[in-house]
Formats: structure tokens, C-alpha cells, sequence
């Protein structure tokens, strides 16, 4: 029996006693003792070893008498049919190479057989949402480095019911009930071969709310003072908050207030302190509160009775007309300190029409304008905070002016407007004024419409006329008046020549030129080859001929249509020639 060493490195390799055949066997005949092999030499064990565990690699061959085995693995040797291997660090594949040899004949056969090394699962990772929503199915995936693969077993805490439930599988759909606040997803991932495993767990929060949102402060407030309100919710993890008043946009500090009773619900607040620095009547207070995770949202809405002791008020009750005197006075004041005026937010520079108080609880317009119009604000200082006084919106009433007749698709008519048979045209009355004129068309004398539209549809010329649009203000008690005058375009036709019917040498005779037209048509005339231009022309005849022709041509200058008339008469006082 041969005893082998032990080698110990990066691997640890066990060599194993290996017993040699007697050459001196008894009992075999010639036959049997004759040498051979080696031959079907193999290597048989894993393919892949696992750090820190133990493998066992055998050689054998088909050989006589018994051959000897040489294991080779990079510049380590040793001796014997097995292999025992115990890897203690991550290293490349690992190449193991068998030499039998033949102890008589000195014949060997090499085997190899490369081995694949891993160190167990590692770089596990569970990737999926990190929140959940009630009712939602989410789906979560387990990875792991595994060679050569690793099997996923699942631990779905529910911390609500008090249940733990396995599944199996690198994938798993999870659907949490209403009541859960979050679950736990434990995954361990297990080496197929080696048996070792690796676990992580991820936590995520069942998203709820917000829900039963409720506004808590003063529903009644006064101008100048400050108050705080506080917006509750129930809100699964959190909420952040969003205050809308007066027009703007607050952002209030979130706090997470405690749970006072096993089985009440999370609530998160929201605390903001607002100063009521203007006037509105009744004025809302907005909270809204968006869930974190889930992005949902609830509103909450309080109404708040506003009340300032400072208003803008008219002196009279005369309504403000354009061009009339006109003042506005700041009440509920006690002994102000100072009274600042402000038109649209801005402050109000007096001059020799605009002028105030001495004391500034007056302000008069000598006269008032139309440009005046806006909003008027006194700020009072008492020895405290300045007050923002409930606002005027003064609306200078005044008009109409320019009042004007608009034809659709066009624009302003001039004064004729021309229209073509049977169409229909539509017209619209405007002028300037405050408040909104009432409007009243006049067509051909009569009564035609009461409104700001008019349509028509003339079919003939007689159903042209004039047409007139009323603007009348009922405040001022003021009124204008846009004319025109509608005429409906015809022509030429029938155009006629009237005159003399024969011409005589030397003498002068006078035509005419009519033609049904609308408007008036212009008339050229060709005679003796000349152009000449009206409806009447003279014609004198200073040749001898038979007869003379000449013609008129009637032109509408609006539809540039024309139509012509010839004549031809004869010439008298001739002389004949001998």
C-alpha cells in the first residue's frame, strides 16, 4: 500500500492510499497475466464545486494488471485513483487532469475534465414597487448570482392579520386588503447544486387615503387678525398638503399625530396661520392633501365669513355718470393716523380734478371720466397693522359714443352700402357706452328690428332705402345714430339712344344716352371713330355721306357690367354731283 501527502493552498487537495495488484497473483492462467490497457479511461464527479464544500473526483480505467492514476491540476500532482476537493476561495474554472499508466507495459492515457467554480448565491435583490395600493395586485421579482441556478422561496408577512404565507417561484403577485398598513416579502434564494442560500426582504407600505379630510378653525374672521387652521386626514404613508386662499398657495408644515387607541387609524395634520388681509364676503379655505405614494388626492373646503370694519363707499347715491361731479368717502374708521387710496392695488395721484379731504376721507372727481373706472381701496392705519378696506368698483357709466353699422365678414358699412338681389346680408349695431345700449333699427321710415343684429334680403331696386341703427343708453338717457343707405346694385340694361332722327350737313344735334342702371352708370360714346364721354353728346355732320353711325356703352362702376346701344340715321343736305 502507497500512502500519499496532503497538499493545502487556494484548494485543498486529499490524496487517498491506493492499493497496487501482486504481480504474483496466484491461480490466473497465461491468458490472464498477459499485460493491457490502459484503456476507457474517465473521470467521473460534478461539474461545478461550491466553495467551502467537499468533492470527491474518481479516475478509472480499464488496465492490466491495476494501473496507476496521476492527478494534474496546474503545477500540483499527486497520486491515486480518487480526488478529494475542497475549494476555500472563488477562483477561475479549474482543469483536472487523469494520467493512467500502465505499471507493466509503461502505456498511459490522459483524461481532463474542467470544473466550474461558484461561491453560492450572492447579489440577491428583490425588485417591485414601494408602495402598494388595497385591492391592487403588484407583482415582485427575487434574483440571485447561482450557479448553475437558484430556487426562490417566499415569507408574505401580513402584520394586520397576523399570517405568514410561503410561495415559490422568482415571481410572485401580491394583492393586500384595505385594513393592511404594510407587508413584508422575505425571499431566499437557494444554490441548486450546493444547497446554500442567501436571503433579503423588502417592507413596502400599503398606500391608503387620504381619507376623511376635515378643516378645523375659526369659521367667522375679521380683517387684520391672524388664525390657524389645521387639515386632518387619514393618509397611508403620508400626505403633503396644499392650502389655496385668497388666491394663493400655501404649503403647511406636516406633522404625524400620535395613535392614541391599538386599532386607530394614522392621521397626519397640517397646520397654516393666515392673516385675513382683504375683503371677500365669504371666502373658501382649501386644503388638499396628496398621498405620497399613491399620488390620490382629497380636498377639503371650509367656507369663512370675512368681516371688515373699513369699506369704500359713494357719498350719494347718484350713479356715477361721465362728466358729472362724483365722490367716494372711507368709512368705519376711528381717528385713522393715516388713510392711503389705491385704484387697482395701486396708490392714487391727486391733481386738480381728482382731489381729497384734508383729513383724506374724501375723494372727488371734478368731473368724473370714463377713465376712472376701477377699483378703490382705503388702507387705514390705527396704531396697529394697517387695514385693507372692503374695495368700490366704480363703473363710470357713460355713451354711447361712435356708434357704427358692421357688415359680417366686412366691417364697417360707409354711407351707401350696396347690396346684390335676394342676397342676405347680416349687419351689426355697436357703439361705446356702460352700460350695455339697447339697439334700435330704422329701415326705409319704419321700425325694423330691436337688437344688435339685422338681417335683409332686398330682392328689387324699390326695396332699397335708407336704413339707420339707434344706440340708447338708458342710464345717461344719451343716444347716437349710424346711418346709411341701402342700394341694390342692377344694370346696365336697356340702354337707349334719344335724339333727332336724321342728321343734316353743318347742323348741330344733341343726344342722350339712358340705361337702367343702379348705381348711375357712366356713358362713352364712339362717334366719327372719336371717344367722347356723358350721357349727352353734340353731333354735327361736316361730310357728305348717306348715313352716320355711332354707338353708346353703359358701364356700372360697382359690378363694372356694361351694355351698348348703336344708332344709325341718315344725312340729309347732300349735293349731288353732276
Amino acid at each position: 500500500m502507497v500512502l500519499l501527502c496532503t497538499f493545502r493552498l487556494p484548494l485543498l487537495l486529499t490524496c487517498l492510499a491506493g492499493t497496487l495488484a501482486s504481480e504474483r497473483e496466484q491461480g490466473r492462467t497465461s491468458e490472464e497475466t498477459t499485460p493491457y490497457g490502459p484503456s476507457f479511461v474517465e473521470i467521473s464527479g460534478v461539474n461545478t464545486v461550491t466553495v467551502e464544500v467537499p468533492y470527491g473526483f474518481q479516475c478509472s480505467a480499464n488496465c492490466f494488471p491495476t494501473c496507476t492514476f496521476t492527478w494534474t491540476r496546474g503545477e500540483l500532482t499527486t497520486q491515486g485513483p480518487q480526488l478529494n476537493l475542497q475549494l476555500k476561495e472563488q477562483v477561475p474554472p479549474q482543469v483536472l487532469i487523469c494520467m493512467a499508466t500502465n505499471p507493466t507495459t509503461g502505456k498511459s492515457v490522459t483524461v481532463s475534465k474542467t470544473v466550474n467554480v461558484t461561491s453560492g448565491p450572492s447579489n440577491i435583490k428583490i425588485t417591485g414597487p414601494d408602495t402598494l395600493s388595497s385591492g391592487v395586485t403588484s407583482n415582485f421579482s427575487c434574483s440571485a448570482d447561482c450557479y448553475p441556478s437558484c430556487s426562490y422561496t417566499w415569507t408574505i408577512s401580513s402584520e394586520a392579520q397576523s399570517t405568514v404565507t410561503t410561495k415559490y417561484g422568482q415571481t410572485i403577485s401580491v394583492t393586500p386588503d384595505s385594513w393592511e398598513i404594510a407587508e413584508e416579502l422575505i425571499c431566499d434564494a437557494q444554490d441548486t447544486v450546493s444547497l446554500l442560500y442567501i436571503s433579503t426582504y423588502v417592507t413596502p407600505y400599503v398606500a391608503r387615503g387620504p381619507g376623511a379630510i376635515l378643516i378645523t378653525g375659526a369659521s367667522s374672521v375679521t380683517v387684520g387678525d391672524t388664525y390657524n387652521f389645521v387639515c386632518f386626514v387619514d393618509c397611508t404613508p403620508s400626505c403633503n398638503f396644499t392650502w389655496t386662499f385668497n388666491g394663493k398657495i400655501f404649503n403647511g408644515d406636516e406633522i404625524q399625530l400620535p395613535i392614541f387607541h391599538k386599532g386607530d387609524k394614522p392621521m397626519v395634520g397640517s397646520k397654516l396661520v393666515v392673516t385675513v388681509d382683504d375683503y371677500r364676503h365669504n371666502e373658501a379655505l382649501t386644503c388638499e392633501a396628496k398621498n405620497v405614494a399613491s399620488g390620490v388626492t382629497a380636498v377639503s373646503t371650509k367656507i369663512l365669513s370675512v368681516t371688515d370694519p373699513i369699506s369704500v363707499q359713494p357719498v350719494s347715491q347718484d350713479k356715477p355718470l361721465a362728466h358729472q361731479p362724483f365722490s367716494l368717502q372711507c368709512v368705519g374708521s376711528q381717528n385713522p393716523a393715516s388713510i392711503l387710496w389705491l385704484k387697482n392695488g395701486l396708490p392714487i395721484a391727486v391733481s386738480g380734478r381728482v382731489s381729497l379731504s384734508p383729513n383724506n376721507i374724501t375723494m372727488s372727481f371734478s368731473p368724473l371720466l370714463q377713465s376712472d373706472g376701477g377699483l378703490y381701496q382705503c388702507i387705514v392705519s390705527q396704531g396697529g397693522a394697517p387695514i385693507k378696506g372692503v374695495g368700490y368698483q366704480l363703473n363710470v357709466n357713460y355713451g354711447p359714443l361712435q356708434a357704427v353699422i358692421i357688415q359680417s365678414g366686412k366691417g364697417p358699412v360707409g354711407k351707401v352700402l350696396y347690396l346684390l338681389p335676394g342676397s342676405k346680408t347680416a349687419l351689426q349695431c355697436s357703439a361705446l357706452c356702460y352700460p350695455t345700449c339697447t339697439y334700435t333699427w330704422i329701415y326705409k321710415g319704419r321700425l325694423a328690428e330691436m337688437n344688435a343684429s339685422f338681417s335683409l334680403t332686398p330682392e328689387t331696386t324699390m326695396d332699397g332705402g335708407p336704413l339707420s341703427c339707434v344706440a340708447y343708453n338708458s342710464v345717461t338717457n344719451d343716444n347716437s345714430t349710424a346711418n346709411t343707405s341701402v342700394v341694390l346694385l342692377d344694370g346696365p340694361s336697356n340702354v337707349t339712344i334719344s335724339g333727332p332722327g336724321a342728321l343734316e350737313v353743318g347742323v348741330k344735334a344733341s343726344f342722350k344716352c339712358i340705361a337702367q342702371c343702379s348705381p348711375s352708370c357712366s356713358y362713352t360714346w364712339s362717334v366719327y371713330g372719336r371717344t367722347m364721354h356723358g350721357s349727352v353728346v353734340d353731333i354735327t355732320v361736316n361730310r357728305y355721306v348717306a348715313t352716320e353711325s355711332f354707338s353708346c356703352e353703359a358701364h356700372n362702376t360697382i359690378t363694372r357690367k356694361t351694355a351698348t346701344a348703336n344708332e344709325t340715321l341718315s344725312v340729309t343736305g347732300m349735293v349731288k354731283l353732276l
